[in-house]
C-alpha cells in the first residue's frame, strides 16, 4: 500500500478503456520485414541460380545443345561407409565430410536417400549436359536389350555378388579381416605361453618340478 503525502492527490491510471495501437505504424513495420525477407530470398536464389550457371556446360558455351536423358554407366556406392568413424573438422575439405559428396555440384548430401534424390534431379543432370527427356527407344534397341538381359541371365550372378545382393568384396574384407584378429590372438598365446615356459625354467632351473616333489625336495622356506 503506497503512502500518499497530506495536500497530494494520487496519481491514477485510466483503465476504464482499451489501448489503442496505431495500426499505420504496425502495418508498415509488417511491411518492411516481409520486404526484407523477400530481398534475403531473392539474393539467396540469386546466388544458388549463378552458381548452377556456373556449372552448366550449355550456359559456359561447352556444348551447343543438352542430351537426352542417359542410363547411368556405373554403380552407386552406398555402402562403403557404413560402419565407420570419421573425424570432422572445422578445416575438413568438403569431399571428406561426413554424408555423400558430389563431386558434379561440389556438394554434401547428409543421407542417401537425399543423394540419389539429388543425382536423379534436374540441376545434376543439367550439370551434365542433359535434360529430362527420354530418348523413345526402337523395336531394334529393344530386341537388342532383352538379348543382352537374356544372355545375362543364363551366365548367371556376377562374380562380385552373390545371390542376397551382398557384395562379395564387402563379405571378403569382413573374412579377411576376422582371419587377421584370429591370427593376432594366436600370436599373443605363443607370446604368453613362451614367457611362461622361461619364468618356469629360471625359478626350477631347468628340473622337474614333479620329480623333485616325489623325492622330498620342496621349495625353500617352506614349513
Amino acid at each position: 500500500m503506497s503512502i500518499v503525502p497530506l495536500g497530494k492527490k494520487a496519481a491514477t491510471v485510466d483503465n476504464t478503456a482499451r489501448r489503442t495501437w496505431d495500426k499505420d505504424e504496425y502495418r508498415a513495420k509488417a511491411a518492411e520485414r516481409e520486404e526484407e525477407e523477400q530481398d534475403k530470398e531473392e539474393k539467396a536464389f540469386d546466388a544458388r541460380k549463378r552458381k548452377r550457371m556456373e556449372r552448366d556446360p550449355l550456359h559456359n558455351g561447352l556444348i551447343v545443345a543438352r542430351s537426352d536423358l542417359q542410363q547411368r554407366n556405373f554403380q552407386i556406392d552406398l555402402a562403403s561407409k557404413l560402419g565407420k568413424t570419421q573425424v570432422v573438422g572445422m578445416n575438413t575439405p568438403l569431399n571428406q565430410q561426413a554424408g555423400y559428396f558430389c563431386g558434379v555440384c561440389d556438394c554434401v548430401l547428409r543421407d542417401s536417400q537425399s543423394y540419389l534424390d539429388h543425382i536423379n534431379g534436374k540441376w545434376h543432370n543439367r550439370a551434365l549436359g542433359m535434360n529430362m527427356k527420354v530418348e523413345r527407344s526402337t523395336v531394334d534397341q529393344v530386341k537388342k536389350r532383352l538379348e543382352e538381359m537374356k544372355q545375362k541371365k543364363e551366365a548367371g550372378p556376377s562374380d562380385d555378388y552373390l545371390p542376397d545382393g551382398i557384395d562379395r568384396r564387402i563379405l571378403e574384407a569382413e573374412e579377411a579381416e576376422e582371419r587377421e584378429k584370429e591370427l593376432r590372438k594366436e600370436r599373443r598365446k605363443e607370446k604368453k605361453k613362451e614367457k611362461q615356459k622361461e619364468a618356469e625354467d629360471e625359478d626350477g632351473g631347468g628340473g622337474d618340478a614333479d620329480m623333485m616333489a616325489a623325492m622330498g625336495f620342496g621349495g625353500f622356506g617352506g614349513k
